[in-house]
């Protein structure tokens, strides 16, 4: 649902099901012998097991009080001329346009038609019936009477349907608190807004540990903590699982933090005590105070202050790294949308020696950008391309580029590929038909897993491996040693090789932590017969130490740097 859609006017529910109540009608007259034959007439009426309730008023003034006292009226029997010619008339607009009651029925019964004509009263006025005195009789009245009392009921059903579904809307279920679709709407209406965020720090984790019913009760703790904090709004939110906002309307900085550091005390300083369980929680706080978009603000200022250590409250401001960040995002994501409408998504690549010949036996191909005739490496672009869900089509793009290079010789290559590739019902199809298009047989081509989280246990990437290694493709971890990758990644994974992280490969001839970590490697993937490949070797003096330790491939600027050219 759009949000501009939501016309937010609260008002109260109207009851219409209490049977041990009356159906409250105002007669309003000048003539008392009006208001005594009605009561009359009216005396043993009935309607939903509900008897009436007739109120006199004798005069506009009078009238307009008791409506002003009394919202609950299911209709009046109004007279038009009064006090004066057209009091009745005036009735009827400080009902519709001063009350705004547009609920109650209005029956006109007039002694003197002429005064105002009847097809321009019920138009202007909204008069639901029109009838002169002498045509009412006991019986039409008490016709009249039901037909209005069916229509107040129905559309104050209507209407309270109306006032459920606003609450629904603008009311969290879990906490009672003003819910995201509210907040919206408020945000509207605020000039010189000022906004606290507050967010939960790892609440998933409670939910998957002790169930959601342990979950929403921490919830309801956090929102009476919050109601309870003597902040100076009532404007209290919560807008997701574990997000919360407070909105102000002009709010100096030192207000915000200080009610900002308050809030973080109340919630960090002390446990939740639920169902005999003892949970303590902490929290980050976002700030924005400006003129417009105070929660996309709020919102960057919760992620900068995640990634304090201790007092993690932040303000929003223009110089925080998280913008430069996002920046950087929107920059590159416009630039590889480009880039692939345009072509300019290349590949190049490096080669891989036999640490024993010293023989180039493969390369790995390397994705490059170009961008007005520079070529930028994936340190610029990789982060954007996944943020922006781009990962997968350029796997796909740089993949289909390799065997179109190496179709014309027999020489193996590699591609790297991430957990989003693997996680693609479609993967290895795409894979195998252009192996198929190029002539190339899956066991040349070696595909280095580049890891952004554990794949072992996630089933749509483990059918994809097997699907792999059935095809006849090689299996390989990149910059084994970080990250994720790990020796438990081996044993489940079927992998063939493994590529060792150039942060150990670097400094190995002078550094012997490195090299124990390059050795413990090595020694665990000839027991299980897995390949090595040492990256970032530079110099000889690289060269020789991991071909001294055994390391079965070298790769590096030593034998030769990236380009869009075999050699």
């Amino acid at each position: 649902m759009n949000n501009d859609d939501l016309i937010f006017i609260e008002e109260d529910s109207i009851n219409i099901n209490n049977q041990n109540s009356k159906w409250k009608v105002l007669i309003i007259d000048d003539d008392k012998e009006v208001h005594a034959v009605t009561k009359l007439a009216l005396h043993d009426f009935s309607f939903d097991n509900r008897e009436l309730d007739l109120i006199s008023a004798y005069s506009a003034k009078e009238a307009k009080n008791l409506l002003l006292d009394n919202s609950d009226f299911a209709f009046v029997l109004l007279d038009i001329v009064m006090e004066s010619n057209d009091a009745g008339l005036q009735v009827v607009d400080y009902i519709r346009n001063v009350l705004g009651n547009k609920l109650i029925r209005i029956i006109i019964r007039t002694g003197q038609p002429g005064y105002a004509p009847e097809h321009e009263i019920i138009n202007k006025y909204d008069i639901n019936d029109y009838k002169e005195k002498t045509e009412l009789t006991t019986t039409k009245l008490y016709t009249t009477t039901r037909t209005a009392l069916a229509q107040y009921k129905q559309i104050s059903e209507l209407e309270n349907k109306k006032n459920e579904l606003f609450n629904s809307l603008t009311n969290d279920s879990i906490t009672n608190l003003y819910s995201r679709s509210k907040l919206y709407s408020d945000l509207k209406k605020v000039k010189n807004g000022s906004l606290i965020l507050i967010d939960v720090d790892s609440f998933s984790s409670i939910n998957n540990a002790y169930g959601y019913l342990v979950g929403d009760q921490i919830l309801c703790k956090i929102a009476n903590i919050l109601q309870d904090s003597k902040v100076d709004t009532e404007s209290i939110y919560r807008i997701e699982s574990d997000k919360f906002v407070l909105l102000f309307e002009n709010k100096e900085d030192k207000y915000l933090l200080d009610t900002a550091l308050k809030i973080k005390s109340r919630l960090s300083s002390k446990y939740f005590n639920i169902e005999d369980l003892r949970l303590f929680l902490s929290v980050s706080i976002g700030i924005s105070n400006s003129t417009k978009d105070l929660l996309p603000k709020a919102e960057i200022a919760v992620f900068a202050s995640r990634k304090k250590q201790d007092n993690k409250i932040e303000f929003y401001s223009e110089e925080l790294a998280t913008i430069k960040i996002i920046n950087n995002n929107l920059l590159w994501s416009k630039r590889l949308a480009k880039a692939i409408e345009e072509k300019n998504i290349l590949t190049y690549y490096q080669p891989i020696v036999d640490c024993k010949t010293q023989m180039i036996v493969k390369y790995e191909t390397l994705v490059r950008l170009k961008y007005n005739d520079e070529i930028f490496t994936p340190i610029h672009f990789l982060g954007a391309a996944r943020n922006a869900g781009l990962l997968t089509k350029i796997t796909k793009i740089v993949f289909e580029q390799a065997c179109q290079k190496f179709s014309s010789n027999n020489l193996e290559f590699s591609v790297n590929i991430t957990n989003h590739d693997l996680m693609n019902k479609k993967f290895v199809e795409n894979l195998l038909i252009h192996c198929n298009q190029y002539d190339i047989n899956p066991s040349r081509i070696s595909l280095e897993i580049l890891e952004e989280a554990s794949i072992s246990k996630n089933i749509y990437a483990q059918e994809n491996l097997i699907q792999l290694k059935k095809a006849g493709f090689l299996l390989s971890i990149d910059d084994f040693g970080a990250e994720y990758s790990n020796f438990s990644q081996l044993k489940a994974l079927d992998i063939n090789s493994v590529k060792i992280d150039g942060a150990f490969i670097k400094d190995i001839h002078k550094d012997k932590y490195s090299e124990y970590i390059t050795e413990a490697i090595y020694l665990y993937s000839k027991k299980i017969q897995v390949k090595t490949i040492a990256e970032y070797v530079h110099s000889k003096e690289v060269f020789d130490k991991v071909s001294s330790m055994g390391i079965d491939y070298a790769q590096g600027y030593y034998f030769g740097k990236p380009e869009g050219d075999l050699k």
